[in-house]
């Protein structure tokens, strides 16, 4: 299937670019080779713009690109600033009568435009058995796995509503979140695990009332009440807590088992994923001790922690970036390509691959984290860098 006559234009650049699609598929008529030919002989910068049809991954960028509302565009624009009362809006079709024209990046939009337009809706349709639609990649939602005492596990997710009996306690199960309703005070308790997978997050209200919140593949274990002494969690991944202020009951998180957090009474926000190269406890509200190996540090109201290699560094950060992904965002400041790529993967159950040298970009900026996979590597274009899905895969092109 080729360019139909009916689809042949009539303008001097769109001429060319009908041209060049019908070179590219091996359909140029004689007359149309001839007169593709004079085109190609008339200036080097003519040979040149062809020559880079010839890339077949550049030709895919064009095709992605390029649809005919922006051939329509670029076209106007560059015909009003250009070509008004400059050259005729007919062409002859066995010639150009035009040995030279001038070259400008208008001029270069509407061909390459037009080029990958005319290559576009010349395609021959595929038959519907062989043709493979990329299915949507929809943002992760409330799901989450609970790991009772005895090892069995109950899959959660937004929409059930349940009570789950377990020795001294009732586990409530309502719109995409647990709290626990102590039954029984004197009996002993147990420990419990709440697991988000990638694609996931979870709230549950603790014993104590303190609110957990966790990200995308996180974990948190803890009793099903809290006696004397410290109140005890353990977590993984990323979580944000606000904590139940009790002077005489410290909340203490241990973190990847190898770090603490002591609490009074505050809001925080824990991340740990083991594929980061730091463990960050950002501070919200209220006061925190960090401690790792023989070190601590106290933090402040805006203040975070970073902790690597036995080693606790603290330093005054934007506590909106930290905790966005709980107020349904990603936040981005000056992250770079794999920065953003790990919490893509991580929320929406994808993997990203890289082909070829990757150049070092960051970007800064806000994005809704109930958007399909696609807008939001759509707004990531800007970064120079391309996206194109294959399957659940990413690939990342420079």
């Amino acid at each position: 299937m080729g360019v139909p006559d009916s689809q042949q234009p009539d303008t001097f650049l769109q001429r060319v670019a009908y041209l060049i699609a019908r070179h590219q598929q091996d359909q140029l008529t004689a007359g149309e080779a001839e007169e593709l030919r004079a085109w190609l002989d008339a200036a080097p910068e003519n040979r040149r713009f062809l020559e880079q049809w010839s890339d077949t991954r550049l030709l895919a960028d064009k095709l992605q690109r390029f649809t005919q509302p922006d051939v329509n565009t670029a076209w106007e624009a560059f015909r009003a600033k250009h070509l008004t009362n400059a050259h005729p809006t007919e062409v002859p079709r066995k010639t150009f009568r035009l040995s030279r024209w001038h070259w400008s990046a208008a001029a270069a939009v509407v061909l390459l435009a037009g080029t990958a337009w005319y290559i576009q809706h010349s395609r021959p349709a595929a038959p519907i058995a062989q043709q493979q639609e990329q299915i949507p990649v929809r943002p992760g939602t409330s799901k989450a796995v609970l790991t009772l005492a005895d090892g069995s596990t109950i899959q959660l997710d937004s929409a059930g509503n349940q009570v789950i009996a377990q020795g001294a306690s009732n586990i409530l199960q309502q719109q995409g979140q647990l709290r626990y309703d102590l039954q029984n005070p004197d009996a002993a308790p147990a420990l419990n695990t709440l697991t988000t997978p990638r694609g996931g997050q979870f709230r549950v209200i603790l014993p104590d009332g303190t609110a957990v919140w966790l990200n995308a593949a996180s974990s948190i274990t803890y009793p099903t009440a809290f006696r004397e002494g410290a109140r005890q969690v353990s977590i993984t991944g990323e979580a944000y807590l606000e904590v139940t202020s009790k002077a005489n009951h410290p909340f203490r998180v241990t973190i990847n088992d190898q770090t603490t957090v002591d609490v009074l009474g505050t809001s925080f926000c824990i991340s740990a994923y083991a594929n980061e190269n730091t463990i960050n406890a950002t501070l919200v509200s209220g006061a925190v001790k960090v401690n790792t190996g023989n070190t601590s540090r106290v933090l402040a109201p805006g203040q975070q922690a970073q902790i690597s290699n036995g080693s606790i560094t603290v330093s005054q950060t934007d506590t909106a970036a930290a905790i966005a992904w709980k107020n349904g965002e990603f936040y981005f400041n000056n992250a770079d390509i794999p920065a953003i790529m790990r919490q893509l993967e991580r929320w929406y159950d994808v993997h990203a691959v890289y082909e070829g040298n990757i150049p070092s970009r960051t970007f800064q900026g806000e994005i809704q984290r109930n958007l399909p996979l696609e807008d939001v590597l759509e707004g990531l274009q800007s970064t120079g860098i391309r996206f194109h899905m294959k399957g659940r895969n990413i690939i990342v092109q420079p």
